[in-house]
């Protein structure tokens, strides 16, 4: 065939190739949506109301103040319990906060964050909480909108679609709409407070390692997505703003030892000089892979649980899962001498001799060989999410809509006392 002739041939049938290109240049996507959650200012400052006790939902941070434990439900309130009795504890109340996420008690006054506020409770009637002291705005929320107000949160859902090449959607994992965030799904993998160390607090409690206050005898030190806040408590009653500091991005989780602040976010550990507690100072960045990050220590070493999880880091390729042992001996010079493999860590707590790490249940390690642990002991048989130490050998455990106390007198066994 002359070459005219299959030229022609092949510019015929190049219509007809290149639809069949365009149809094969598409892909089916699912993407979750994320909504913005508009709430005016009356609905975001409103006050506490106080319910009889009703069943634990979704768990959250945890706190321990002389014989009470308060669990938190993210965004609707705080559980009540009395473990005056370890081995039977009593919900007494479950006290309504629209947008509280974490607590923190000094004397007999509640420390709650409200959406963008810091609030004060007068809690010496357990079943009458009374608001004493509002700090307006110290908090970063997501937005605000003139005519619906502030944005508090987004809501989730998930739609499938077919995406043609020629969407500006195909080769983008994540775009706007509006105000409405749209991500693929391949690239967000959704899995579902510190110990106190540091200057004592009187009359301060215990947090769990995903706390985001920490405190000291003359400030309280807050978190948010982004900040270290610091409040003067010169009067208990009513802390105040006195400085508020850009750290880096996904900030979690505050652990105060020493004159450190130790301030975990999704990649790194930032180390804080507190020598002047009214202006603590940045003194390093100890990098780490991308991952949910709670971080507890001891005198010599600070423990660091790093998790692929997909509410933190996005599901970035590449995240492990970890424990990490710091040596903080020579601060602000941190190094990392030990990493031990895991499953899904999350939470930790620690006493004197011991490591409780949250992870495929509760795994425990002797830790006076540090930095070298002993695993000594696994429970799998319940889910786990935080820990926190109580002292007298009590080891309190959530998870999932749960909550455990452990007798831990003999760590490598420890006795579940009860569950709620």
């Amino acid at each position: 065939m002359p070459i005219c002739s299959r030229l022609a041939l092949l510019l015929l049938a190049l219509p007809l190739f290149t639809h069949c290109l365009q149809d094969d240049c598409r892909s089916t996507r699912t993407f979750v949506q994320f909504e913005p959650v508009y709430l005016t200012e009356a609905q975001a400052r409103a006050g506490i109301t106080v319910e009889g006790p009703r069943p634990i939902g979704e768990t959250g941070k945890i706190y321990a103040w002389k014989q009470y434990l308060f669990l938190g439900e993210r965004n609707k309130g705080i559980h009540v319990i009395d473990y005056s009795n370890p081995a039977q504890p009593q919900q007494i109340a479950f006290w309504n906060l629209p947008g509280n996420v974490d607590m923190a008690i000094r004397d007999h006054y509640l420390y709650a964050d409200q959406y963008m506020d810091l609030v004060t409770f007068d809690i010496s009637n357990m079943q009458q909480p009374v608001q004493v002291c509002r700090e307006e705005n110290v908090y970063q929320m997501f937005g605000f909108d003139q005519g619906r107000g502030y944005i508090v949160d987004y809501t989730r859902t998930e739609t499938t679609e077919i995406i043609d090449c020629a969407d500006d959607r195909f080769n983008n994992p994540w775009f706007w709409n509006g105000s409405n965030i749209f991500i693929d799904i391949a690239a967000f993998d959704v899995q579902p407070g510190t110990q106190n160390g540091g200057a004592a607090v009187v009359n301060a409690g215990i947090a769990g390692s995903y706390a985001r206050f920490a405190q000291h005898p003359q400030f309280l030190y807050g978190i948010d997505n982004n900040n270290l806040i610091t409040f003067n408590v010169d009067n208990p009653a009513c802390p105040q703003e006195v400085q508020t500091q850009s750290v880096g991005w996904d900030i979690e989780t505050i652990f105060p030892w020493d004159n450190w602040l130790f301030v975990g976010s999704s990649n790194a550990v930032y180390i804080f000089n507190n020598s002047t507690p009214n202006q603590p100072v940045l003194s390093q960045v100890f990098q780490h892979a991308s991952g949910c990050d709670p971080v507890i220590c001891d005198d010599n070493f600070a423990y660091v649980t790093i998790r692929n999880g997909r509410t933190c880091n996005n599901g970035v390729n590449g995240t492990v899962n970890q424990l990490s042992v710091v040596d903080i001996r020579q601060l602000p010079n941190a190094t990392e001498v030990a990493t031990i493999p895991m499953t899904d860590p999350m939470g930790l707590a620690l006493t004197e001799t011991h490591l409780f790490v949250c992870d495929d249940g509760l795994k425990v390690f002797d830790k006076t060989q540090s930095p070298n642990l002993t695993q000594v002991a696994h429970l799998t048989q319940w889910k786990t999410q935080d820990a926190a130490y109580l002292g007298n050998n009590i080891l309190l455990v959530v998870g999932p809509g749960n909550l455990y106390l452990f007798d831990v007198s003999n760590p490598a066994d420890p006795k579940l006392l009860s569950s709620l």
